[in-house]
């Protein structure tokens, strides 16, 4: 009988320490989570069955589909603001000047252009549409280069007022236009 008093005692001091040192992870509810993670100093367990295992299921290839979509046009008018055309007295009332354009787009274009002047500037005048205007008036893409003039005949500098000679007076603007060279679809591209 002192055998058997004797073999549980040491069975029983076996045991409790190790189930004192374990630490089984637990939920905020205080459940075991699955599966059970136990750590006894330097050594850690896993237990779980099969059907407790994490799993997850991996992303496969079901197929493709095309993407498409209809840039649009645009246009673009390289360092147009450092442009100026510069008129220059060609006869007592004429006056004439021109510069070039670099004209980046994705569609063919057409241009057409006004003259814009400023109030007070130069009084009464004529354009000389022969003569003025946007050449080549059309360009394909990717672009090109096109010139701009601007010739005024009859210039009555009388009615004019702030101009000041011996300085290069703003006097308007040459306005550029823009529109697609296509014919027009009326449902997008797509």
């Amino acid at each position: 009988m002192l055998k058997k008093i004797l073999f549980v005692v040491a069975v029983l001091a076996l045991l409790v320490p190790a189930g004192y040192a374990r630490t089984i992870i637990k939920d905020d509810k205080g459940n075991a989570l699955n599966p059970d993670w136990e750590y006894d100093g330097a050594t850690a367990e896993r237990k779980a069955e099969s059907y407790n295992w994490p799993a997850s299921y991996n992303f496969v290839e079901l197929g493709r589909v095309k993407v498409k979509m209809d840039v649009g046009f645009w246009f673009k008018a390289v360092d147009i603001n450092n442009k100026t055309i510069i008129l220059r007295q060609v006869e007592i009332h004429k006056y004439a000047g021109s510069t070039t354009l670099s004209i980046v787009c994705n569609v063919a274009v057409a241009l057409d252009w006004a003259f814009e002047p400023k109030a007070n500037t130069i009084g009464y005048y004529e354009i000389d549409w022969g003569a003025s205007g946007i050449s080549p008036s059309t360009l394909d893409a990717p672009g090109g280069t096109v010139t701009l003039s601007l010739t005024l005949n009859a210039v009555d500098l009388s009615k004019s007022t702030g101009l000041v000679a011996g300085v290069c007076n703003e006097i308007g603007a040459f306005v550029i236009k823009v529109k697609p060279n296509v014919t027009p679809v009326l449902a997008g591209g797509c």
